[in-house]
């Protein structure tokens, strides 16, 4: 893929629905702002890489098998301190943390919980427990809304809440990344797919 993005000219690469095979499908291409170079000369308007209005998010995803970790310090420790804990834990059983949220004495994770890595996110869940209050929600799943145009759509991330809530889908944890090209939330994995289809819909069809 690496050596696709890399080519000089650059090679479109064209995502398709294999349930859809006769369909446009997604064409990705290299972002001109980082690779100025690498702009298309082809003149097809499909493969133009300028964007054009309206701006409308890339894609909407699901991550399934997600447990969420909640760790409340029982204020032994000082914050750096708490994180320090915590972290090293993890760091101890291998656990790898996909998204994070934070306040100075608690600190909420979600983590991928697959059948073989059982075991040791007992182990740590129980270990956690010296550092404070552990709570633990299972049958969860992480929701991102991506783009890198999102960064300039300003009010995104409350049409994206606003319209998860309009529909009663429940929020455990939100996140932003530093880059501003997603937006990551926590859900019921009961309402994964509604809620996927519901963004699509307000967010991609309907977006002015």
């Amino acid at each position: 893929m690496d050596q696709v993005i890399r080519a000089e000219p650059p090679i479109p690469i064209r995502i398709k629905n294999v349930k859809n095979p006769r369909g446009n499908g997604t064409i990705v291409v290299p972002d001109p702002v980082l690779s100025a170079s690498h702009q298309l000369s082809r003149g097809s308007p499909k493969l133009d890489v300028n964007h054009k209005k309206p701006k409308r998010p890339t894609a909407v995803t699901i991550k399934d098998h997600i447990s969420v970790i909640n760790v409340h310090s029982n204020k032994r420790s000082i914050s750096h301190g708490f994180f320090a804990r915590v972290f090293s834990i993890l760091d101890t059983y291998s656990i790898s943390v996909d998204l994070i949220s934070t306040s100075e004495v608690h600190v909420s994770m979600a983590i991928h919980s697959s059948s073989q890595h059982v075991e040791s996110f007992l182990k740590a869940t129980e270990k956690l427990a010296e550092c404070g209050d552990v709570s633990v929600l299972s049958d969860m799943a992480i929701l991102s809304l991506v783009g890198a145009e999102m960064k300039n759509m300003v009010g995104i991330a409350g049409r994206m809440f606003s319209t998860l809530g309009e529909h009663n889908v429940n929020l455990e944890m939100i996140s932003q990344g530093a880059s501003e090209i997603n937006i990551s939330c926590v859900i019921s994995a009961r309402d994964a797919t509604r809620a996927m289809n519901v963004l699509h819909t307000h967010l991609f069809t309907f977006l002015d």
